[in-house]
């Protein structure tokens, strides 16, 4: 894999064309803060427009460049934020994706709630404090990259006994309560709201840079593990999907009787009859293939790239799940940060979700040293 640090413009990347498959990026807010470089606020950076009009404008013009250097195949994930005018929402998330589908051809494919339980207080007494920020999921064509398995959740209800089947009258089993609809033995579908708490970011005193919207972790790593290869087979181009195989599970019988289902056997219908079903088998990932008969091709990873880095947080992320990375940033403080998140053994540990692993000291004893006569 690679990690690119890249100092340059969201409108203007030095990519290739269809070279990437994944963007997850947050660009910054309309008019709330102005970035610096070594204390003083740099020109052309997106935010400052005049008017909220020029910023959506802006938008568009790098969702544009953004289109030009992803694959056929990709995705692109937005976080973008809203502000307020004379109490009312701008709506500027909304009037970003409307024109990015009528103007841009794009498919809005979803918008995801960020719920966030640790947001900031507000100060107002006449509507709800504001809790939550969307990301869109936006691609180029309706068939696109996706290994959702990967990110499937644990099912909040067992398969229950409803409905009438086809074995001999007897009622079939489905899933019941919250679940209820086609259920899969990898999990279910994560739902359109994520509840992932914000996370400070400390960053060392040396590097005498502040940032305060750096977004937690959890969120890139759901998004390249869901939509983004970690294969791109050599051969075809293709990225390689998650292959599943089923297994028969055990035979739970202290579950059936809770459910009310006879043991095999007691009703004069046999165990076959009252065999594991098929949407109740276990069922793995076992490895990741493309539509390519010979297998034997060589893979290179998949690229993940960030048009509005800052931290370095989707590049960061991305490396330690085995991508090549790309995070670009017009402030070369903010790309002085992202050299030391990305490398730092304890961002990276969690980032990998690991326990950090401490340097060795410099005052270990040398077991080899000779013993004082």
């Amino acid at each position: 894999m690679t990690l690119t640090i890249l100092r340059g413009n969201a409108l203007a990347l030095p990519l290739a064309d269809e070279s990437v498959d994944l963007v997850v990026t947050s660009p910054p807010y309309w008019s709330l803060r102005a970035y610096q470089d070594n204390g003083e606020t740099y020109d052309g950076q997106i935010g400052a427009e005049a008017t909220p009009g020029e910023f959506v404008d802006a938008l568009i013009d790098c969702t544009r460049e953004w289109m030009r250097v992803l694959k056929p195949s990709g995705s692109i994930f937005v976080n973008l934020g809203d502000k307020m005018r004379d109490k009312s929402l701008m709506l500027l998330p909304e009037r970003y994706r409307i024109r990015a589908v009528d103007e841009l051809g794009m498919i809005a494919r979803a918008v995801i709630v960020w719920s966030k339980p640790n947001g900031l207080p507000e100060s107002v007494t006449d509507r709800v404090r504001r809790s939550h920020e969307d990301w869109v999921h936006l691609t180029k064509q309706p068939r696109y990259y996706s290994a959702v398995d990967e990110i499937r959740e644990a099912h909040r209800s067992e398969p229950g006994r409803e409905g009438v089947g086809a074995l001999g009258g007897q009622k079939s089993l489905r899933p019941v309560g919250p679940n209820s609809g086609a259920y899969n033995p990898l999990g279910a579908l994560p739902g359109s709201v994520w509840t992932i708490p914000t996370e400070p970011l400390q960053v060392p005193d040396h590097l005498g840079i502040d940032h305060f919207a750096a977004f937690p972790t959890e969120w890139p790593r759901r998004i390249i593990t869901g939509w983004s290869p970690r294969e791109v087979c050599t051969a075809c181009g293709a990225g390689r999907r998650p292959v599943s195989v089923a297994q028969r599970a055990p035979l739970d019988l202290a579950w059936r009787e809770r459910q009310g289902i006879e043991r095999p056997g007691t009703n004069g219908l046999g165990p076959s009859s009252l065999g594991t079903p098929a949407n109740l088998r276990e069922r793995t990932i076992t490895g990741y293939a493309c539509a390519c008969p010979d297998t034997s091709a060589p893979a290179t990873p998949g690229v993940v790239l960030d048009p509005f880095g800052g931290t370095g947080t989707t590049a960061l992320v991305a490396d330690v799940l085995g991508r090549d990375a790309i995070t670009v940033d017009l402030s070369a403080d903010y790309c002085r940060l992202a050299q030391w998140r990305t490398t730092d053994p304890k961002q990276r540990a969690k980032a990998a979700r690991v326990e950090a692993v401490e340097p060795v000291s410099d005052d270990q004893p040398d077991l080899f040293e000779e013993p004082a006569s």
